[in-house]
């Protein structure tokens, strides 16, 4: 009788499991690295060639194997990361399964050259161990990985290109600098040097301007102006383990709030540290995604440091004052002010804080100087009334009359969803109230802007960048008491700044003596 079943052969199984932890070069230099920081190195060298499908070589300076060691870790589930099943709830280790080397020599032209003080080289091919002997070589380890998926055409048929495979080798080797900057890293020459973690970040990422600082999280977050239609310079670690979370990457757009539209995400590098009891990295074959214990209570506490992060507006011990009559009436003063000024009390006996008003930018000094943009300032103040539609309408002495486009009709009804009190008679919109916010004056500009734009965002930040290019004294005074009311009172819609501050220092260097 013919038996169906049968048992694999080892090479088989081992290929099987190639395909679980072996997708591409990209998978194979992560899985060396960890191994290196597992290793205890101080310097991990990478190099590829054709996208590390001719060649994948990792250098480290770690604790090195006994020749013993070498031999085992070419076979399966051989590790020295745990003894017991109680040691996989409290595993801090990088890699434990014991499978990945034994994965990757299956399917490649293997050699590992590896010294505890004792050098030892080994090739290995398909699985098979063709040599082992001694050699010269530093405390440390050095693998190879020739002619990747040889054996296996199918797999090797549908690898992308060297190009494509370099890129992703690149991601990789960033991403897990980043979370390592006590080692230095170098991929084909090119070096990761910067020992401290903003360091390392602005190095790989550039600039992020803002530090999230909490109870177990940890990282920068760019500015809401350099937020991308992708993820794909998202970044999260948890206890230094690069980890996909889309539950994480939800509670950071949370935590920038408006300062980022609803399409678009932002730019962030975020480590999380938790009890290892807490979450389960181990639902992904490659470990690329976590599950936590609570979900709920994670989420909440990265949307706070997240709001946490960005700058509060200055604050002054005293009141700005201006330099002008000690009171205003303020509808008589700004006639051409694109917005009616809210009831502000201006305290005039101080006078060192406030410089002056140079076109659209208020300068203002606190240890250093602080530079406004009035335009920025005024769309926070215009986006928020509109959003949460500050303000009682006032009704208009007489209507405002608009001639509308064909087809117009229907979209300028939506006005009196932003509180604007108006009708269409037939290609006519009459307008017969307007919010506090808005006036008579330049509501033509106000509808201009918005018949271009479709959110509110937009709308707020072109209409104010276009009626206003320079501002006096008294309405640069409104404008920043309307600010410090704002929910957000750094970014504008857009997430452009709305302040900046040059620091005294700074300010000296500008005029430091060169001799």
């Amino acid at each position: 009788m013919n038996e169906k079943i049968v048992k694999l052969p080892e090479a088989v199984i081992n290929q099987i499991a190639a395909g679980e932890v072996v997708e591409n070069p990209a998978s194979i230099v992560k899985e060396l690295i960890e191994n290196s920081l597992d290793a205890g190195s101080s310097r991990i060298s990478i190099e590829i060639v054709s996208g590390g499908q001719q060649l994948i070589r990792i250098e480290d300076d770690g604790c090195g194997m006994s020749a013993g060691d070498a031999l085992l870790c070419l076979e399966r589930h051989a590790t020295s990361k745990i003894r017991s099943i109680d040691d996989l709830q409290t595993l801090s280790t990088m890699g434990f399964r014991g499978e990945a080397l034994a994965a990757i020599s299956s399917v490649s032209h293997f050699e590992i050259k590896t010294s505890n003080g004792i050098g030892t080289r080994i090739l290995a091919e398909g699985g098979k161990v063709i040599t082992v002997e001694p050699c010269a070589r530093n405390r440390g380890t050095t693998i190879e990985v020739r002619s990747l998926f040889y054996n296996v055409p199918a797999r090797k048929k549908f690898q992308k290109s060297p190009s494509s495979n370099a890129a992703q080798v690149s991601r990789v080797v960033e991403t897990i600098a980043l979370a390592h900057p006590e080692v230095i890293f170098s991929l084909n020459g090119r070096s990761f040097s910067s020992t401290d973690t903003k360091g390392r970040v602005e190095e790989i990422l550039g600039p992020h301007e803002h530090e999230v600082s909490a109870k177990g999280i940890t990282g920068f977050v760019a500015a809401p102006n350099k937020a991308m239609a992708t993820r794909m310079a998202q970044y999260v670690f948890i206890n230094r383990r690069p980890i996909f979370s889309p539950l994480i990457s939800k509670a950071v757009k949370l935590g920038f709030g408006t300062r980022i539209s609803e399409h678009m995400y932002p730019r962030f590098v975020l480590f999380l540290e938790i009890s290892p009891d807490s979450v389960d990295v181990n639902v992904h074959p490659q470990k690329k995604e976590a599950r936590f214990k609570d979900e709920g209570k994670i989420f909440n506490l990265v949307q706070r440091a997240v709001e946490s992060a960005f700058a509060p507006m200055p604050t002054f011990s005293e009141p700005v004052s201006f330099s002008e009559p000690t009171s205003y009436s303020f509808e008589e003063t700004f006639p051409t002010l694109p917005f009616k000024a809210l009831d502000v009390e201006l305290d005039l006996g101080f006078q060192d804080r406030l410089l002056t008003v140079v076109g659209s930018y208020l300068l203002l000094e606190k240890d250093g100087l602080i530079f406004v943009d009035l335009r920025a300032a005024h769309a926070r103040v215009l986006f928020e009334s509109l959003k949460h539609k500050k303000g009682a309408s006032q009704a208009l002495i007489w209507p405002l009359e608009i001639a509308l486009a064909r087809g117009e009709e229907e979209k300028a009804e939506k006005l009196n969803e932003l509180g604007i009190e108006c009708r269409v008679l037939k290609r006519t919109l009459v307008v017969d109230a307007l919010p506090s916010f808005l006036d008579a004056t330049h509501f033509p500009d106000f509808f201009a802007s918005w018949k271009v734009e479709k959110k509110i965002e937009k709308i707020a930040t072109r209409f104010c960048r276009s009626v206003k290019k320079r501002f006096s004294m008294e309405e640069a005074s409104v404008l920043w008491r309307q600010l410090q009311k704002c929910q957000d009172q750094t970014y504008d819609p857009l997430g452009n700044p709305i302040w900046v501050k040059v620091k005294e220092e700074e300010i000296w260097s500008l005029f430091a003596s060169k001799n």
